[in-house]
């Protein structure tokens, strides 16, 4: 069986769609703003504190926490904001901010969830805190896709969605260890490139485990906030083959397939059955 999460495959495609016309270029810029505060406060917060190594007031740091915490969901519009641009929407960057102001609360609660559960997994050891965390990293695309969910929602979506499969998300991001090092000997200025490289990868990977997940029966089209078109509504023939339309302005446009996997052949990949069937997972486990 083709493996569901072609990695290199993946990898590729999304490194010759953020190069096409330097599209890496515009996802930098929309973001930069975002990236360099949450950067800011690390930078801040260290500095103070060598500084004042002998004053063990936590105040900076208890700031600088709440100023993270405050800044979540403009952190889960920014992966939106790489989602909206596979799909062919082309989003201006203005609409990333717009994004996290409309969806405030459902993105603050979904992420402050996501990392409470977390940190409270890692409290038994490294291994289960990262197993979770990879358990949980599809939420934030989950909650884009449908702001009306309740955080604990998206959150079991995304566990539905990456079991069996969160062997294959690890070696994803460990396999651009390279390029963090190659940031961190650049000063950070490399990161103008690898941050839009990764965050399309991510999303990549979702719309395959979305589409996965929704011919194989594992979550409802409905969760993610799309709708069913009979062939009535569609105006054609009114075939019988299945197409879904958007049933929220942040979903892939109604006009192309919204769920395209990418580097994978669906008619090899997506067969009926339970994912950990036919897919070794050397990190599945009870989610």
């Amino acid at each position: 069986m083709q493996q569901i999460l072609n990695r290199p495959a993946i990898k590729a495609e999304a490194k010759s769609f953020i190069g096409q016309n330097a599209r890496w270029w515009k996802m930098t810029l929309a973001t930069i703003a975002l990236y360099l505060l949450n950067g800011g406060i690390s930078i801040y917060v260290n500095i103070v504190t060598a500084i004042n190594r002998d004053d063990p007031s936590t105040t900076v740091g208890y700031s600088s926490s709440i100023i993270t915490l405050l800044l979540i969901p403009f952190t889960i519009a920014a992966s939106g904001y790489y989602l909206n641009h596979i799909r062919g929407f082309n989003p201006e960057w203005k609409s990333l901010y717009k994004e996290g102001i409309d969806n405030y609360g459902s993105y603050l609660v979904t992420g402050v969830l996501v990392n409470v559960f977390t940190f409270l997994w890692s409290l038994l050891f490294v291994v289960p805190g990262i197993i979770k965390s990879l358990a949980y990293s599809q939420a934030k695309y989950v909650i884009h896709d449908n702001p009306r969910l309740k955080g604990k929602e998206a959150i079991e979506i995304s566990k539905r969605m990456t079991n069996g499969f969160k062997g294959d998300l690890f070696s994803m991001y460990l396999s651009f260890i390279g390029w963090y090092i190659l940031v961190g000997l650049t000063g950070g200025i490399l990161s103008i490139y690898v941050t839009p490289y990764v965050e399309t990868t991510a999303a990549m990977y979702y719309e395959n485990l979305k589409r996965y997940s929704i011919e194989n029966g594992i979550v409802a089209p409905e969760a993610f906030g799309i709708a069913p078109v009979t062939g009535g509504e569609q105006g054609g023939n009114g075939d019988s083959q299945s197409s879904y339309a958007a049933g929220n302005s942040y979903s892939a446009p109604v006009d192309s397939d919204p769920y395209k996997a990418v580097g994978i052949n669906p008619e090899d990949t997506f067969k009926p059955g339970n994912p950990d069937s036919d897919n070794s997972d050397n990190m599945k486990g009870e989610n």
